[in-house]
C-alpha cells in the first residue's frame, strides 16, 4: 500500500466509517474499509489492479476500469487518488503504449489494451475515464477514442469483442457501448467540439435499435450466441435501452422484468453464462466473457425496478452469504469453457476472490442501500 500516502488513506476510512454508520458494518458483517482495502492494495501504479486479490496475476485495463468506477461510486477516492488509476488507465492506450502518438494511421491504435485492441476494454476505460471526471493531458484523445469505438461498430448496430469480423456481436458489449457513447456525446457537448455528436448519436440509435429488435419474443429475454437465454445481456439491454433511446419504452421494460422475474433462478436461465465470445485481432488470443447474475441490481435498480424484488434481493442475498475474508470470487456454475475470461487462465474454483466480482458487489450493495433509502422516503411521503 505503499503507493497510497496517509492522507489518502484517512480520507478511504472516513467516509467508509460514516457508511458503516448508516449500514455497510450490519450488511456485510465487517467494516466497509476491510472490504475494500484488498482493492487498494491490490493496486500498482505500473500494473494496474490483478485479476486476483492478493495473488500476482495478469492485470487487465478494464478490469483497473471496473475497480475505479466501482470506488468511485462508492465515494472512497479522493483526487490523488483518482488521478493515479487515472495514469495508469492512460498508459495502457494502444497509441501511448506502444509510441504510436503521432501515427497517421487513424483510427487503428486510438484504443485501449496495450497488448491487443478491444471493444471491451476501450468501451469500459473511456466510460470510466469520463465518469469520474478526466480532465488532464489526454483529454484531446476522447474523440479519437469515440469515433475508434463507433469504427469498430457492425453494420447491424451491433459489437463484438473486437474489429475483427469473424467475432459475433454481443447484447452485453452492444448495451456497454451504447452507454459509453452516450457518455460520450453529452461529455462532447459541452466543449468547443459539438460536431462530434453528430456521430456519436447515429451510433447510439444504431445500437438501441439492434437491441430493441433481438429480444426473443417467446422467451421475452436476450440469448447468447448460443441461443440460451442470458439474464446479464438481458438485465443490460434493458438499462441501455432505457437510458439510450427514446422515453416510450415502459411497456419494453416491464414485460423484460417480467420475463427475467420468471427466467432466474429456474432451469430457463442459469446465473452464470458466456456473454461475448470472440478473438482478439492481434494475438488471435480466443476470449469468453462471462455473466455474473449477482450484479444484476446494479442495472435493474437504475430502471426503478422495487428493491425489494425477487430478481434484487435474491442477488443481495447471494452476495452476503458468499463474501469470503477479502472479497467474491465468480461462483463456479456450467462446464468447463465457462468461467474464464482468457481461457488459457482458469480462475473460477479456486477460492481466490476476484477484483472484478468484488468491485461489482461493492457496486451492488451500496446502490442498493442508497436506493432503498430512496425508496422509504418515497413511501412515507405517498403516504402522507
Amino acid at each position: 500500500m505503499d503507493i497510497w500516502n496517509d492522507h489518502d488513506l484517512a480520507f478511504v476510512r472516513e467516509r467508509a466509517r460514516n457508511w458503516d454508520v448508516h449500514y455497510s458494518e450490519l450488511f456485510w458483517g465487517a467494516r466497509l474499509y476491510d472490504l475494500v482495502e484488498p482493492l487498494l492494495a491490490s493496486f500498482n501504479p505500473d500494473c494496474g489492479v490483478p485479476k486476483q486479490i492478493g495473488i500476482a496475476s495478469e492485470s487487465l485495463p478494464e478490469t483497473t476500469a471496473t475497480v475505479l468506477l466501482a470506488l468511485h461510486r462508492v465515494g472512497l477516492l479522493n483526487q490523488t487518488m483518482r488521478e493515479r488509476i487515472h495514469g495508469y488507465l492512460w498508459s495502457t492506450h494502444y497509441a501511448i503504449a506502444t509510441g504510436t502518438v503521432g501515427d497517421s494511421k487513424y483510427p487503428e491504435n486510438e484504443c485501449w489494451s496495450s497488448t491487443s485492441r478491444n471493444v471491451w476494454a476501450t468501451a469500459t476505460c473511456l466510460w470510466a475515464l469520463i465518469a469520474t471526471g478526466y480532465r488532464g493531458s489526454h483529454e484531446g484523445r476522447y474523440a479519437a477514442a469515440f469515433r475508434w469505438l463507433i469504427d469498430a461498430q457492425d453494420e447491424d448496430g451491433a459489437w463484438g469483442f473486437s474489429r475483427d469480423a469473424r467475432n459475433p456481436p454481443s447484447v452485453f458489449l452492444t448495451a456497454v457501448c451504447a452507454y459509453t457513447l452516450r457518455l460520450a456525446a453529452e461529455f462532447v457537448g459541452a466543449g468547443p467540439n459539438k460536431s462530434d455528436q453528430a456521430l456519436i448519436w447515429p451510433a447510439v440509435e444504431a445500437a438501441t435499435k439492434y437491441l430493441k429488435r433481438t429480444r426473443h419474443r417467446r422467451s421475452g429475454l436476450w440469448h447468447t450466441s448460443a441461443g440460451e437465454p442470458e439474464p446479464t445481456s438481458t438485465a443490460m439491454a434493458l438499462w441501455a435501452i432505457r437510458w439510450c433511446g427514446t422515453n416510450d419504452v415502459g411497456d419494453l421494460l416491464g414485460n423484460g422484468v417480467r420475463a427475467l422475474s420468471r427466467a432466474v433462478g429456474t432451469a430457463l436461465c442459469g446465473p452464470s453464462l458466456e456473454i461475448a465470445v470472440g478473438t482478439l485481432p492481434d494475438s488471435r488470443e480466443a476470449i469468453t466473457l462471462q455473466g455474473y447474475t449477482p450484479a444484476l441490481p446494479l442495472a435493474l435498480l437504475q430502471l426503478d425496478v422495487d428493491p425489494f424484488h425477487r430478481l434484487i434481493v435474491g442477488p443481495l442475498t447471494f452476495l452476503r452469504t458468499s463474501r469470503q475474508p477479502n472479497g467474491w470470487e465468480f461462483p463456479v456454475i456450467g462446464n468447463e469453457r465457462q468461467g474464464r475470461y482468457i481461457k488459457a487462465v482458469p480462475y473460477v474454483g479456486t477460492g481466490e476472490p476476484l477484483t472484478f466480482t468484488t468491485a461489482l458487489a461493492l457496486q451492488t450493495v451500496h446502490a442498493w442501500h442508497r436506493r432503498t433509502i430512496r425508496w422509504n422516503i418515497e413511501q412515507r411521503l405517498t403516504r402522507g
